[in-house]
Protein backbone atom coordinates (compact mmCIF):
# COMPACT_ATOMS: atom_id res chain seq x y z
CA UNK A 1 0.00 0.00 0.00
CA UNK A 2 1.23 3.82 -1.02
CA UNK A 3 0.26 6.27 1.30
CA UNK A 4 1.36 10.82 0.67
CA UNK A 5 2.38 11.34 4.15
CA UNK A 6 2.28 15.32 4.86
CA UNK A 7 6.08 15.99 6.00
CA UNK A 8 5.02 20.31 6.41
CA UNK A 9 2.27 22.37 6.32
CA UNK A 10 2.73 22.78 3.27
CA UNK A 11 1.84 19.11 2.09
CA UNK A 12 -1.68 19.34 4.06
CA UNK A 13 -4.61 21.18 2.51
CA UNK A 14 -6.51 23.51 3.61
CA UNK A 15 -9.89 21.52 3.33
CA UNK A 16 -7.95 18.24 5.08
CA UNK A 17 -6.98 21.22 8.29
CA UNK A 18 -10.29 22.22 8.28
CA UNK A 19 -11.81 18.69 8.49
CA UNK A 20 -9.17 17.83 11.05
CA UNK A 21 -10.21 20.36 12.84
CA UNK A 22 -13.93 19.33 13.31
CA UNK A 23 -12.83 15.34 14.02
CA UNK A 24 -12.15 14.41 17.44
CA UNK A 25 -8.63 14.55 16.79
CA UNK A 26 -7.55 11.03 17.55
CA UNK A 27 -4.59 9.39 16.12
CA UNK A 28 -6.62 7.91 13.98
CA UNK A 29 -8.14 10.75 12.16
CA UNK A 30 -4.79 12.26 11.93
CA UNK A 31 -3.76 9.34 9.76
CA UNK A 32 -6.88 9.09 7.95
CA UNK A 33 -7.28 12.65 7.24
CA UNK A 34 -3.68 13.54 6.40
CA UNK A 35 -2.61 10.76 4.48
CA UNK A 36 -6.43 9.67 2.64
CA UNK A 37 -7.05 6.17 4.05
CA UNK A 38 -10.74 5.23 5.24
CA UNK A 39 -9.36 1.88 7.10
CA UNK A 40 -6.06 2.75 9.53
CA UNK A 41 -6.50 -0.89 11.18
CA UNK A 42 -4.40 -2.19 7.92
CA UNK A 43 -1.52 -1.06 9.26
CA UNK A 44 0.54 -2.06 11.16
CA UNK A 45 1.02 -0.72 14.53
CA UNK A 46 4.74 0.53 14.37
CA UNK A 47 3.95 1.67 11.19
CA UNK A 48 0.75 4.02 12.42
CA UNK A 49 3.00 5.35 15.16
CA UNK A 50 5.63 6.11 12.91
CA UNK A 51 3.20 8.16 10.90
CA UNK A 52 0.91 10.03 13.30
CA UNK A 53 4.54 10.93 14.93
CA UNK A 54 5.52 12.79 11.19
CA UNK A 55 1.80 14.03 10.42
CA UNK A 56 2.43 15.48 13.83
CA UNK A 57 5.46 16.82 13.55
CA UNK A 58 3.97 18.79 10.40
CA UNK A 59 1.02 20.13 12.09
CA UNK A 60 2.95 21.45 14.60
CA UNK A 61 5.64 23.18 12.82
CA UNK A 62 5.17 27.04 12.58
CA UNK A 63 4.00 28.73 9.28
CA UNK A 64 5.82 30.84 7.14
CA UNK A 65 4.02 33.97 5.83
CA UNK A 66 3.77 34.53 2.52
CA UNK A 67 3.19 37.80 0.51
CA UNK A 68 3.44 36.36 -2.38
CA UNK A 69 2.74 32.77 -4.15
CA UNK A 70 1.24 31.32 -6.99
CA UNK A 71 -1.46 28.62 -7.21
CA UNK A 72 -2.80 26.56 -9.91
CA UNK A 73 -0.71 29.06 -12.52
CA UNK A 74 -1.56 32.43 -10.51
CA UNK A 75 0.01 34.70 -9.03
CA UNK A 76 -1.39 35.48 -5.38
CA UNK A 77 -0.72 38.42 -3.17
CA UNK A 78 -1.58 39.23 0.30
CA UNK A 79 -3.22 42.28 0.79
CA UNK A 80 -0.50 45.06 0.46
CA UNK A 81 -1.96 47.93 2.47
CA UNK A 82 -4.58 46.69 5.55
CA UNK A 83 -5.11 50.27 6.46
CA UNK A 84 -6.93 50.43 2.91
CA UNK A 85 -9.37 47.75 3.78
CA UNK A 86 -12.65 48.07 2.93
CA UNK A 87 -15.58 47.88 5.85
CA UNK A 88 -16.87 44.72 3.59
CA UNK A 89 -13.64 42.99 3.23
CA UNK A 90 -13.08 43.34 6.84
CA UNK A 91 -16.58 42.74 7.97
CA UNK A 92 -16.28 39.59 5.73
CA UNK A 93 -12.49 38.76 7.08
CA UNK A 94 -14.09 38.72 10.79
CA UNK A 95 -16.90 36.61 10.00
CA UNK A 96 -15.06 33.95 7.73
CA UNK A 97 -11.97 33.89 10.05
CA UNK A 98 -13.89 33.11 12.97
CA UNK A 99 -15.44 29.02 11.82
CA UNK A 100 -13.19 26.65 10.03
CA UNK A 101 -15.39 25.63 7.47
CA UNK A 102 -15.03 29.24 6.01
CA UNK A 103 -11.38 29.66 6.69
CA UNK A 104 -11.11 29.54 2.72
CA UNK A 105 -13.12 32.59 1.81
CA UNK A 106 -11.20 34.26 4.45
CA UNK A 107 -8.16 33.30 2.17
CA UNK A 108 -9.87 34.26 -0.70
CA UNK A 109 -10.36 37.90 0.74
CA UNK A 110 -6.59 38.15 2.18
CA UNK A 111 -5.07 36.75 -1.22
CA UNK A 112 -6.34 37.84 -4.60
CA UNK A 113 -4.78 37.62 -8.34
CA UNK A 114 -2.26 39.84 -8.66
CA UNK A 115 -2.80 42.39 -11.26
CA UNK A 116 0.43 44.56 -11.84
CA UNK A 117 3.77 44.29 -10.55
CA UNK A 118 5.63 47.48 -9.49
CA UNK A 119 9.33 48.00 -9.05
CA UNK A 120 10.88 48.31 -5.44
CA UNK A 121 14.15 49.92 -5.81
CA UNK A 122 15.05 49.70 -2.18
CA UNK A 123 14.34 45.88 -2.37
CA UNK A 124 14.42 44.42 -5.80
CA UNK A 125 13.92 40.48 -4.64
CA UNK A 126 10.61 41.92 -3.40
CA UNK A 127 8.35 43.80 -6.00
CA UNK A 128 5.72 45.82 -4.48
CA UNK A 129 2.32 44.80 -6.62
CA UNK A 130 -1.36 45.61 -7.30
CA UNK A 131 -4.30 43.22 -6.29
CA UNK A 132 -8.00 42.72 -8.04
CA UNK A 133 -10.38 44.58 -5.89
CA UNK A 134 -12.75 42.47 -3.54
CA UNK A 135 -15.69 41.52 -5.52
CA UNK A 136 -16.50 38.41 -2.59
CA UNK A 137 -15.36 35.53 -1.90
CA UNK A 138 -14.92 32.21 -4.01
CA UNK A 139 -13.56 28.05 -3.40
CA UNK A 140 -10.41 27.84 -5.00
CA UNK A 141 -8.31 27.78 -2.06
CA UNK A 142 -9.97 24.82 -0.77
CA UNK A 143 -7.28 22.47 -1.66
CA UNK A 144 -4.65 25.17 -1.07
CA UNK A 145 -1.35 24.24 1.06
CA UNK A 146 -2.70 25.19 5.09
CA UNK A 147 0.51 27.08 5.03
CA UNK A 148 -0.93 30.02 3.31
CA UNK A 149 -3.56 30.99 5.64
CA UNK A 150 -2.02 29.91 8.81
CA UNK A 151 1.03 32.08 8.10
CA UNK A 152 -1.27 34.72 7.20
CA UNK A 153 -2.82 33.89 10.94
CA UNK A 154 0.12 34.18 12.30
CA UNK A 155 1.52 37.38 10.70
CA UNK A 156 -1.84 38.91 12.18
CA UNK A 157 -1.30 37.63 15.42
CA UNK A 158 2.44 39.08 15.64
CA UNK A 159 0.93 42.33 14.28
CA UNK A 160 -0.89 42.11 17.56
CA UNK A 161 1.15 41.33 19.90
CA UNK A 162 3.78 43.99 18.63
CA UNK A 163 1.22 46.92 18.82
CA UNK A 164 0.08 45.79 22.44
CA UNK A 165 4.15 45.58 23.12
CA UNK A 166 4.49 49.01 21.27
CA UNK A 167 0.97 50.68 23.45
CA UNK A 168 2.39 49.23 26.48
CA UNK A 169 6.37 50.60 26.06
CA UNK A 170 4.71 54.29 24.70
CA UNK A 171 2.43 54.22 27.56
CA UNK A 172 5.46 53.53 30.43
CA UNK A 173 7.44 56.63 28.72
CA UNK A 174 4.60 58.85 29.36
CA UNK A 175 3.92 57.71 32.55
CA UNK A 176 7.95 58.25 33.51
CA UNK A 177 7.95 61.61 31.86
CA UNK A 178 4.61 62.62 33.69
CA UNK A 179 6.90 61.50 37.10
CA UNK A 180 9.81 63.48 35.98
CA UNK A 181 8.08 66.45 35.50
CA UNK A 182 5.60 66.44 38.61
CA UNK A 183 8.76 65.89 40.37
CA UNK A 184 11.11 68.99 38.49
CA UNK A 185 7.79 71.70 39.39
CA UNK A 186 7.63 69.98 43.09
CA UNK A 187 11.39 71.08 43.51
CA UNK A 188 11.51 74.08 41.25
CA UNK A 189 8.40 75.26 41.66
CA UNK A 190 8.13 75.72 45.55
CA UNK A 191 7.32 78.92 46.98
CA UNK A 192 6.10 80.38 43.44
CA UNK A 193 2.69 82.13 44.03
CA UNK A 194 -0.26 81.75 41.24
CA UNK A 195 -0.63 84.08 38.72
CA UNK A 196 -3.59 86.48 38.88
CA UNK A 197 -4.89 87.45 35.76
Amino acid sequence: MKLNIPTSLQDITLNQFVEFQNSEQTNQDLVSIFCEIENTNVLQLKDFQEITEIVTNALNSNPNFYRRFIYKGVHYGFIPKLDNLSTAEYIDLEMYMAKPETFYKAMSILYRPVLKYKRNWFKRTDPFYDIAPYTGTNEIFKDAPSEYYLGACAFFFDLLNDCEKYMVDYSMSILKKSKQGRAYLMQNGDGMLASEL
